[in-house]
Order: structure tokens, then sequence, then C-alpha cells
């Protein structure tokens, strides 16, 4: 791959201190011919369109999908040939940024653009503490290299004069130039864009002033980030940063631009005699907005027992609003040019959102085409086999073996990619249960409990499988743990389902059909839930309204029926089976189809 001649660096705005070199000292490099007769079929970039294009192509640089739409690949550098591919692009721009800033004095600015950008999955956070920079420094050395980018691609590859007087970024954002989408509106910014999913914990403050408090705040602090920083996906400011916004009164938007991050949480907690209010909102870091708040009030019995109650529950609520409001930002601000993060979280999302069988099937269509732009999207393989699984493990599926299939290959492939995942043990646990391997599925579950203790969903599964097992009455203690874990969980509905069906197969009838109750009432658009309520009303008497529900039932889930509920059997545990024999009546007495 050749490259245009380098020009001397520049002065002007575009001049880092200490970068500057002579004519003598620019590179040897083999020179292009003129751009000019291999341009006269493709329409002319303005020079803003073109800083732009850039700077998604160095964002977009392992998102080959991307690359292949993007204006510097289908015209914009004229040398690269129409039959260009994704990889002659990136081969283009890592040999220009090795050759641009190949004087000693340029050291810094390029090991900024190439750990920044041609590294996988950066975090500028460690980008900034691997170069010894504090983070404002890293930033303001990566526009200053992605400005002096811009410039020399620009005079090498669109015939611009040596030397000429191009706008800096910031001067396009001043006088209007720039593109108006996200990532061009980023590009063309004095700041590099925000990571997705990219959170500042700020210290909590203690409103009380009592010292025990103190050591509350400052545990809901540090655990939080711990628990957060675990989480796939996400981007969270250390400790020692977020801490140098303590105690001092700066707006959310503020901090939003020195750390380049996205959201922002703040906290208090405040103590009054016996008790202990813990407060904490998630802030939008470039509106200014208030997208989510929580309130704990609780006695002050065991302070570390409070703290990782808290913590546990906060940090399953943030994540699930960070994905709500990355999924919402990216369908308003670039929903023509979505990647394999964009897709995920869209799949994500639709699953957080009161589940159903046309829901999980919408998720799981945006998880596979995820998967296909980067087949090791390690959550949008989770999303595959969760979402197939849903839809067998809730009777629906037409092709029962194909999805448990393709579910297995997709958590095996998750698995071998983060083997000490928690989550992923959970998905291939439910895969296991469907292959009616229940005894193997509670051991995956009992397995990801000790990856994980305060993972919810393992210890809801955890009492389903003992369900299963013929063991129905450990099933409410095991569920109860996940409900106390996250008792505004996505999946509440699910776990209150998994208690109220082992409460009638024991003969509990009434107590079941409460629980069930609960879990419609949460959920209403889940098929199982309401033909297992039909059945249990039918068992206390209820007819009227269990034939009611039934009803229901059918228009979520119409091809479920008493055949293919008995087919497909998740246990042979004989105690189980034996109790299942008598809900079939409940179901028969509701007018479920025999099928």
């Amino acid at each position: 791959m050749m490259i245009p001649v380098a020009s001397p660096a520049m002065g002007g705005n575009g001049r880092e201190a200490g970068s500057e070199r002579s004519s003598s000292e620019t590179p040897e490099l083999e020179a292009r011919p003129s751009p000019a007769a291999s341009m006269t079929t493709v329409p002319e970039l303005a020079y803003a369109e073109f800083v732009a294009a850039l700077k998604d192509a160095l964002r977009d640089f392992h998102s080959p999908d991307l690359l292949a739409r993007n204006p510097l690949l289908r015209g914009g550098i004229s040398n690269l040939g129409a039959l260009a591919t994704p990889l002659d692009l990136k081969e283009l721009l890592s040999k220009t940024v090795s050759t641009l800033f190949s004087n000693p004095r340029d050291e810094k600015l390029r090991r900024v653009i190439e750990l920044t950008y041609f590294q996988p999955a950066p975090k500028q956070e460690a980008v900034a503490d691997r170069l010894s920079l504090s983070f404002g420094t890293y930033r303001r050395y990566l526009t200053t290299a992605r400005d002096r980018l811009a410039r020399w691609l620009w005079e090498n590859w669109r015939g611009a004069r040596p030397g000429q007087d191009l706008p800096s970024t910031a001067d396009l954002v001043a006088n209007g130039e720039g593109p108006k989408s996200e990532a061009a509106a980023s590009a063309s910014s004095d700041e590099p864009p925000a990571p997705r999913l990219s959170l500042v914990i700020l210290p909590f403050v203690n409103i009380s002033g009592a010292e025990k408090v103190d050591h509350v705040a400052n545990g809901i602090t540090e655990t939080l980030m711990t628990d957060l920083s675990r989480s796939s996906g996400l981007f969270v400011i250390s400790r020692s940063t977020a801490c140098a916004y303590k105690d001092k009164a700066i707006d959310a938007r503020q901090i939003g631009r020195e750390l380049g991050v996205r959201y922002v949480l703040e906290g208090s907690v405040q103590n009054a005699g016996n008790r202990i209010r813990i407060n904490a909102q998630l802030v939008d870091a470039e509106s200014g907005a208030h997208l989510w708040a929580e309130r704990f009030d609780k006695q002050c019995a065991d302070l570390f027992e409070i703290q990782d109650e808290v913590t546990t529950r906060l940090a399953r609520n943030i994540h699930v609003e960070l994905i709500a409001a990355e999924s919402r930002r990216a369908a308003r601000e670039h929903p023509d040019r979505l990647d394999a993060i964009d897709h995920t979280l869209h799949g994500r999302a639709a699953w957080n959102h009161h589940l159903s069988l046309n829901a999980a099937r919408q998720a799981r269509r945006f998880f596979e085409t995820a998967v296909r732009l980067d087949e090791h999207n390690f959550d949008a393989l989770l999303g595959v086999a969760d979402c197939h699984m849903w839809e067998v493990n809730m009777y629906a599926s037409n092709d029962r073996a194909g999805q448990i299939r393709a579910a297995e290959a997709a958590a095996a492939k998750a698995l071998a990619l983060v083997p000490d995942s928690a989550d992923a043990h959970v998905t291939y646990g439910t895969v296991l249960f469907a292959m009616r391997l229940p005894e193997r599925a509670l051991r995956e579950f009992n397995f990801a409990v000790s990856l994980d203790s305060n993972l919810a969903t393992a210890h809801a599964y955890l009492g389903l499988m003992k369900f299963f097992l013929g063991r129905s009455r450990e099933t409410r203690a095991h569920v109860e743990e996940a409900i106390r874990l996250s008792p505004r969980d996505p999946l509440l509905f699910h776990w209150h389902f998994f208690v109220g069906v082992a409460d009638v197969y024991l003969g509990r009838v009434v107590r079941g059909v409460d629980r069930l109750r609960k879990s419609v009432e949460i959920n209403p658009n889940w098929g199982l839930s309401q033909f297992v309520l039909a059945g249990a009303l039918a068992l206390a008497g209820l007819l009227a309204e269990a034939a009611e529900v039934c009803a229901i039932a059918r228009s979520l889930a119409p091809n479920f029926t008493i055949a293919k509920f008995r087919g497909e059997v998740p246990s042979d545990n004989p105690v189980y089976l034996a109790q299942r024999e008598h809900f079939y009546r409940g179901l028969r007495l509701a007018s479920v189809p025999e099928g």
C-alpha cells in the first residue's frame, strides 16, 4: 500500500507543542499521482464532510460493515481505487498514522491514535493511564493528532496546497459547517466522542455529617464502581478520577465533557435516628436531564448488609437503564448506520421491556444481526441463546430441536469467549433444562452463583430447577433471594411465576393463584403464565374466571395445547411428573385446547 508524501507538520491551530519538524525531517515516501483524473466521476467532499468521514473511519476501525459504507472508501480517497475493501482502508489509515507521526517527538501523538482507535475495544481512560497522561491531557493530544491527520490526508489526497490555511475542527463547529449526524458532530467537535455505556459514579454525599454515614457513602460508591465495572460493555471511570469531584458542585454536563462520559450517577446518604436514607440519580451528561432515580429507606441495623443490598439493586437497575438510554440514543441519532453494538443494545432493550413472545422474537432479530456483523460479540451471542430458549421454554416453538441447537451453539461460543461469565453459565443452564437435563442445569446455576453471588437470575433458576427435580418446597427460598437482590428486575414477573406454579403443584392452590396473579399483573403479555393461571383458577373452582384467562392466553400463544405441554416436559423426575398429572386436569377444566 503506497502512501502520499508527508508534508511538514502544520502550524496554526493544528500544531502540537514539540511536534514540529522541518522539511528535511519528513519521511521519504513514494509519491502518489495527482488524484484529479480519478476524481472526475466522484462527488467532491467538503472539508467538514471529509473530517467527519475520517473520524467515522477511525471509530469504526473494527467494524468492516460500517467501513464499507464510509465516504472515504466510496471515493473520498482517490488513490484507494473503486475495488478497495475495508481492509484496504484500515491498512492505509494504519500506515499513514505510523508515517505521519514517525518523528520521535510525535511518538505520544502516534500512540494516542493507535491505542484509542486501532486496538480492540479500547477504554479511553485506560489509554490515558497507559501513556501516563491526565485524562484531560490525553483528550487534547487525541484532538490534536486527529486534526493533524485530517489536514495531511486532505492536502495529499484531495489536492489541497500544502500549508493551505484549512479550518480546525473547532472552527467547523463554530461556523456551523459540521455535519449534523451524531457521529459527524462528534468528529467535528473539539473533543472525541464519549464511549457508549460510559459512566462516572460520583462519590455519594454524606448529608448528615455523621462519621458512620461517611463510611456507608464511601462503601456504596466503591462497591458500585466494582460491580458495574464487571458488567459487560460498561465503561466506568476509576475511583481516583471520580474522587476529584468530591464535595464539588459541578454541573453534570461539565463533568461529562471533562471525563468523556455520557452518564453521571450521583447520590446521597442521610441518617436520622435509627434510619438511613439513600438516594441515587442517573443523569444524561450531554443534556443534563435526569433519566432515573431511586430511594432506599432502611433501619440502621447492619450497615454492611445495607450497603450490599443497596449496591446490588442499584447495579442491576442502572445497567438496565443505561441499555435503554443507549438504545433510544442510537435510534434517534444514527438509525441508518447501526453497528453490532447498537443492534445488541436494541435487542437487550426489547428483552427488558414487558417481555412477550413477539418481544423475544424481535430481540432475537436484533441479536442475530449483531452476530452477523461481529461473530465474537459476547452479549449478542448470549442474547441469541436467551431468546431461543425463551420461545422453547414457554412451549411456543415450532422448531424446538432446531432452536435448542442454535441456542446451544451460541451459548457454547459465548462461554468459550468468556469462560468465567456467570451470565453465560446461566444462559447455558437454560439450554440444559430445555434439553431435559435439569440435574446438569442445576449444577450450572450453582456454578454461576459461585462466580457471582449477587446474580439474581441464577438464584431464581435454582428455584425452578428444584421444582423440576421434585423439590418444589425449596423453590420459594431461592426465588425470594432473587427478588431481594433485584426487586424491580425486568424478569420479576417470571420469578413470581416460579413460586406460583410450585405452590400449585404442591397443592397450595390459593397461594399459587395469588403469586400467578401477581405475575400477570406485572407482565400480562406472557402466554405461559396466563395458561398456568387459568389452570390454577380452575383447580380452585373459579371456572368462569379461568375461561376468561384462558382466552387471553390463547391470543398470546395460539399454538399452546395440553398435548404440547405434555410432550415437551423438561424432567422425568417421578415426583414432578405425578404433580404435573394433577395439573393437566386444571388445564382441561379451564378449556385449554387438548391438541
